[in-house]
């Protein structure tokens, strides 16, 4: 059965190739030529050419058919340009330019008469002058996305023609630097300031955009300064990881608007001022805070609760199968191998450790008083090791199932990683780390939505 499909499948590829052979290509472009289809037989001696570089006939009746194609193709031109159609007379003569290069790439070259290139030139000339006019006039008229269509397309014909290139980067930044101003008028700073983005990104000295973006970032900054945490749990100064794990991870915040300074060391100065996170906060108190902080807002927390649990290490005795070869003769007293197995004994371990840490994150302002926020965020780690070790050739030990010896490659791979398995696990310490770096993340993400929220 096997070997009849073997044999179908290569009868149909001789029949293909033999279908597409420069021979059976030039007979289809020969019928495709007598029926006046000069483009469908241009392409079939184009692939016959391609086929086989030498084939004279192919490359001859290529020349012949394809120098119809390309009288054709010109024609077009022609007819496009005496009816007044400049900017389709200049794709059929792009297209006839197009058609002769790929001519010319197997090494068949016909030529456009001159004429045409001439009238083809006078003719671009003509409709650059009318585009970049029309864009001008557009640009007066702000109608910006009409004036970078008109620039576009004249880049696209000549990269290089006039100023192009600088009134299209005007026609497509203007819209945005016109935004950001108003934006920046309607207090929407961060609206402001991503539509300066973009002008800048284009053109870094255009206008006062830059000006302008800086003072979008500087009335819309959201000034958090960060105070001592408190802590609720057992365990001493834990508080201080989580102060400086928060304190890092603010501090790569992408959001530019969000600026984090540390007051931790400010703790006397808010007892002074009866500032605290407990709730609201006298307006004249807060803004009084705030100016000798030099910041709009308080962010701190409480470490709620804290725990930590170290895993006792199991162990069970498990039997398996070490494989041993015994030399033996057969019948004609010839010596073979046989492969035996013998039952043993090798033990599987586990442990695992966890942490897991709350915190209520609170932020407070110093422009009303207010509680702005207030989140508890918690987040739990953690690790866990599984492992087999067997005191013989791990290579010749085998799992069992029923008091069987199994030898399935995947029995056997799953027993080889587990006897190659990670033996220690992480510590709880190195787990209270991890966990005060996602919580720490947790509390980033929601100063960030604030920040979002109150910076539109």
């Amino acid at each position: 059965m096997k070997r009849s499909l073997y044999l179908l499948f290569f009868f149909s590829l001789f029949l293909f190739n033999g279908c597409n052979s420069p021979k059976s290509l030039y007979k289809k472009g020969t019928k495709m030529e007598a029926a006046k289809l000069n483009e469908e037989a241009a392409s079939y001696y184009y692939q016959a050419v391609v086929k086989k570089p030498e084939y004279v006939e192919a490359r001859e009746a290529l020349y012949r058919s394809g120098g119809q194609v390309l009288l054709d193709k010109v024609s077009i031109f022609f007819n496009e340009s005496q009816a007044g159609n400049k900017k389709e007379a200049i794709a059929a003569y792009h297209d006839a330019k197009k058609f002769k290069e790929k001519l010319a790439g197997v090494k068949v070259n016909i030529n456009i008469p001159a004429q045409y290139t001439q009238d083809y030139n006078e003719l671009k000339k003509t409709y650059l002058l009318e585009l970049y006019d029309m864009g001008l006039a557009f640009l007066d008229e702000e109608n910006y996305e009409s004036a970078e269509e008109m620039f576009n397309e004249i880049a696209r014909l000549e990269p290089n023609y006039k100023d192009t290139e600088k009134l299209k980067d005007i026609a497509y930044v203007e819209p945005f630097y016109i935004k950001g101003k108003l934006s920046l008028e309607e207090n929407k700073f961060r609206s402001s300031y991503n539509a300066f983005l973009e002008v800048l990104s284009t053109d870094d000295n255009y206008k006062d955009a830059k000006e302008l973006q800086q003072m979008a970032l500087e009335q819309g900054l959201v000034s958090v300064g960060m105070i001592s945490f408190d802590n609720a749990t057992p365990y001493n100064n834990v508080q201080k990881k989580a102060e400086a794990y928060t304190l890092d991870a603010l501090n790569q915040s992408k959001d530019p608007f969000l600026r984090v300074i540390d007051r931790t060391n400010y703790q006397q100065l808010l007892d002074e001022q009866r500032i605290n996170l407990s709730g609201a906060v006298d307006e004249s108190t807060a803004a009084e805070a705030g100016n000798l902080l030099g910041v709009k807002w308080l962010l701190g927390g409480t470490l709620l609760d804290m725990s930590k649990k170290t895993g006792t290490v199991s162990k069970k005795r498990k039997e398996g199968y070490k494989s041993y070869r015994i030399k033996l003769k057969n019948e004609e007293g010839d010596d073979y191998y046989e492969t035996r197995y013998k039952l043993v004994h090798y033990y599987e371990f586990w442990q695992q450790n966890v942490v897991s840490v709350s915190v209520q994150m609170k932020l407070i302002s110093l422009t009303t008083g207010e509680l702005a926020s207030s989140k508890i965020l918690t987040t739990e780690i953690n690790d866990n090791v599984h492992y087999y070790i067997y005191d013989g050739d791990s290579k010749k030990l085998y799992p069992s199932k029923d008091g069987k010896v199994v030898t399935s490659n995947s029995a056997r791979k799953n027993m080889g990683q587990l006897l190659k398995g990670r033996q220690k696990v992480k510590s709880v310490e190195t787990l209270s780390n991890d966990a005060f770096i996602d919580v720490s993340k947790k509390i980033k993400s929601e100063v960030e939505k604030f920040s979002y929220y109150y910076v539109k």
